[in-house]
């Protein structure tokens, strides 16, 4: 992990330097993007980040067991990175957590991009690759987390090298990916010392894209095998990232295979948005089980305004605020509504390997494009197989947060 760390640094670093010296060599000029983003010819440099400050109360009501009730604020995160191009086929990005929930600091997005036409991208670096809204920044996605569908399936950051082509209206991307930059260097032993590999590929299509209303459907499938790392462990949260999770198969997972598909409805102020995934684990001896996860969301703005959907990323954009405070109006307001559902409960064993069902509601205020609040109510229910092992979850959140 150090060498990989102290890699990254260093990219993040010559990058920083190569901006500052070739803007040096002819006039600059300064545009507005959030923070000031400097061009000098084709080459541009832009710093970057983010703050999410939190406060959530929870209440624990466990079937056996002491019931308990929380209540904490926190930093969710605090990002700090760089973003620019050298020209028009050359891109790169660095962003690393500065702080955040537990103290830790790790590199987020790295990428390194080769476009050699304005359709075709070559990515290398430490990304994200399949589902939508777990691509999607969470500075524009609905709520306030991403919910158990991500977290259950895993698809988090990792090393990837990805093609990825697309046109007006369709997009399809395909990655051989590692493990996360973040984890530590694999150790070599007499059986081998080699990281998770795996291959992925997704693919979106929108036949609806107008000024009013656009349709969205997509597709991605995935295949990992552990090698010589730990086993995998699917787990669901309870539509926060703050506490403890209810529902877990343990450490049981030697491959797996996924396929999920996505589906976003947008028509004016309104909008529905859901995902459905299907998991085949191999264990050990032999064993395999399965698994599958949706949610199903919906939101209105009664203000008026309307989500953004990057057609030709395929993944959720900035929502443009039609009468933000800094002109003198009163900004967005969104209402939302989600339903999650995980099942592990073919896992039989052990016994939290059970069902996790949660509503959640939601509003969110924007007085301009750079600058949300919001607040999360989630009801969640994590019914084990195991007698007396269920739990209830009532989480009530707020938050404040800032990009630029």
């Amino acid at each position: 992990m150090t060498f990989k760390t102290s890699l990254c640094a260093g990219v993040a670093l010559s990058v920083a330097m190569l901006a500052a010296g070739a803007a040096s060599a002819q006039d600059t000029t300064t545009a507005w993007k959030g923070a000031p983003q400097w061009t000098n010819d084709t080459l541009t440099f832009k710093v970057r980040g983010r703050v999410y400050e939190d406060f959530v109360s929870q209440s624990v009501d466990r079937q056996t067991g002491a019931d308990f009730d929380a209540n904490v604020t926190r930093l969710r995160t605090a990002r700090l990175g760089v973003e620019g191009t050298w020209n028009a086929n050359w891109a790169y990005k660095a962003e690393a957590t500065l702080s955040s929930t537990g103290g830790t600091t790790q590199w987020e997005d790295l990428i390194l991009e080769y476009k050699p036409t304005d359709t075709l991208s070559i990515m290398a670096g430490n990304f994200k690759t399949v589902a939508l809204e777990n691509i999607s920044s969470s500075r524009y996605i609905t709520f306030m987390e991403r919910g158990p569908y991500n977290d259950v399936l895993d698809v988090g950051r990792v090393m990837n090298v990805q093609v990825k082509a697309n046109g007006e209206n369709w997009t399809a991307a395909v990655a051989v990916s590692g493990d996360s930059v973040n984890s530590a260097d694999p150790t070599a032993t007499a059986t081998g010392g080699s990281e998770v590999l795996g291959v992925n590929g997704r693919v979106t299509f929108t036949p609806i894209n107008d000024d009013t209303q656009k349709l969205h459907l997509g597709a991605w499938a995935r295949y990992r095998d552990r090698q010589d790392q730990a086993n995998f462990n699917y787990q669901a949260r309870n539509n926060t990232n703050y506490g403890a999770r209810y529902v877990s198969t343990g450490a049981v997972g030697v491959s797996d295979r996924m396929i999920g598909v996505e589906g976003l409805y947008i028509h004016g102020p309104f909008s529905i948005q859901a995902e459905y995934a299907k998991a085949d684990v191999d264990r050990l001896a032999g064993v395999s089980s399965d698994f599958s996860t949706y949610y199903v969301a919906g939101s209105f703005f009664v203000t008026g305004d309307m989500r953004n959907l990057d057609v030709k990323k395929g993944e959720l954009g900035r929502t443009k605020i039609l009468n933000p405070v800094t002109s003198g109006g009163f900004g967005a307001l969104e209402l939302a509504v989600r339903y999650d559902n995980v099942d592990l409960t073919n896992f039989k064993i052990p016994a939290t390997a059970g069902e996790y069902t949660a509503w959640t509601v939601g509003a969110n205020w924007y007085p301009h494009p750079y600058v949300r609040f919001m607040a999360n109510y989630s009801k969640s229910k994590n019914d084990n197989v195991a007698l007396g092992a269920d739990v209830d979850v009532d989480t009530l959140q707020f938050r404040a947060q800032f990009d630029f």
